[in-house]
């Protein structure tokens, strides 16, 4: 197959969940009046105190759809997130200190996230962001960030905006949408040769990307693609199944909310178009399976994340963390709110002073850190991407089946 010789397996060692960093060598105080940035110019002083940062604390935050169209994700981040923080917690925190999460609602939209953040920043004073999900939510508070010199790690928000050499104070864990969907496209290719496909995605860089992913992939191919963006939050999703079955594609791709993903679906098997479908990791969940898995059977889905159900000694470490925390089993999104976390605690325990310039510089010393959970990350200087691989699962009855492992992208 074309995309196993484009691929290459990445390891996933079962080291510890995480490193046993050296303890900073900052003392106790309380937030820096000093300045926004909470860094010194210069990088690294270990002698000063960033914001957020107590003799008993350590204040973290970020924003995510926690109502709306977006909410599913958002809201399983967000526990994935605190229940982390909390076993950390439980164990003595980090450099004697507890990390609070703030987590807000911005509702999926840019102009919310960008108040949202600048609350967290200015009034909560956190010291970092912590992850975070949602792409066009996040980007409008990326310009916010980038002047105020905050640490970003890990959000959950794949975009060609973010990642390599661009915005050095965002540490992403994820490849790009277009990545992902030429992976995407790809796959379908290695098994079949459509004579149309389709693509639905939110209006604006997500669905852009998506849509030069698969431009990417089809390129020569002479196949017909059909790219319809969409308004996070329709109603009325009859015009566009209309168009989508007008256009009588054989794949239609979704690059949408989990709760427009699934009013799309139900509006074309309202008009009796069932064509095969393909969507971003979001569909992955169980969220997602358990409320439109009828609608959306053997949809091709894109993973990021590790199968839970591995035999990785760090994923069922993970599982069994989760589980004796919270008394359920772990989502995926639960689980990308965990390893946000974990990557941000890790980072805590790297630097060698608590303040946003030190917290950088660690950040910069990963090297295939394992969290069993993402593809090894690697973060260095003018490198802020991450990982760079992308898996393919499918969803059969009421299961994700992986058939592809999360791989390496080695074109």
């Amino acid at each position: 197959m074309r995309l196993k010789g484009r691929l290459v397996v990445a390891t996933l060692a079962s080291t510890c969940m995480l490193f046993a960093a050296g303890c900073g060598n900052a003392t106790g105080g309380s937030s820096s009046s000093s300045g926004s940035s909470g860094s010194s110019a210069n990088g690294c002083d270990i002698k000063e105190i960033g914001p957020g940062v107590t003799d008993s604390e350590i204040r973290v935050g970020t924003t995510m759809p926690l109502s709306g169209s977006g909410a599913a994700g958002g809201l399983g981040t967000k526990e994935g997130q605190e229940a982390y923080y909390a076993k950390l917690n439980a164990e003595g925190g980090v450099h004697g200190r507890k990390i609070k999460p703030i987590i807000l609602d911005d509702a999926y939209d840019p102009s919310t996230a960008q108040k949202q953040m600048r609350q967290l920043v200015e009034k909560e004073e956190i010291l970092v962001v912590s992850g975070g999900e949602g792409t066009p939510n996040f980007l409008g508070a990326v310009p916010y960030l980038d002047r105020k010199k905050v640490p970003a790690i890990a959000p959950y928000a794949p975009s060609d905006e973010l990642g390599g050499d661009k915005n050095q104070h965002v540490f992403m864990a994820t490849v790009d949408y277009i990545q992902e969907f030429e992976i995407l496209t790809d796959y379908v290719l290695d098994q079949e040769t459509p004579k149309k496909m389709a693509l639905v995605g939110v209006a604006g860089n997500v669905g852009d990307n998506a849509k030069l992913g698969m431009e990417k992939a089809l390129e020569g191919k002479g196949i017909e693609l059909l790219y319809v963006p969409e308004t996070p939050g329709t109603t009325d999703f009859t015009p566009i199944a209309t168009q989508l079955k007008q256009f009588d594609a054989e794949y239609v791709f979704l690059i949408l909310t989990n709760a427009d993903t699934g009013g799309l679906l139900q509006a074309m098997s309202r008009i009796g178009y069932t064509p095969k479908t393909g969507a971003w990791a979001g569909m992955s969940d169980d969220s997602y399976i358990k409320e439109f898995g009828a609608l959306s059977q053997d949809m091709l889905v894109a993973l990021e994340t590790s199968s839970l159900e591995s035999d990785n000694p760090l994923v069922k470490k993970f599982v069994a963390d989760f589980t004796a925390q919270t008394g359920k089993a772990p989502s995926k999104f639960n689980q990308l709110g965990w390893v946000q976390a974990q990557l941000t605690a890790e980072a805590l325990k790297r630097a060698e002073g608590l303040n946003r310039g030190c917290v950088v510089e660690a950040l910069e010393t990963f090297e295939n850190f394992e969290t069993g959970i993402l593809p090894p990350v690697t973060w260095g200087k003018g490198d802020r991407a991450g990982v760079d691989a992308v898996g393919i699962g499918q969803i059969k009855g009421d299961k994700l089946v992986v058939l592809e492992e999360t791989k390496s992208l080695q074109k």
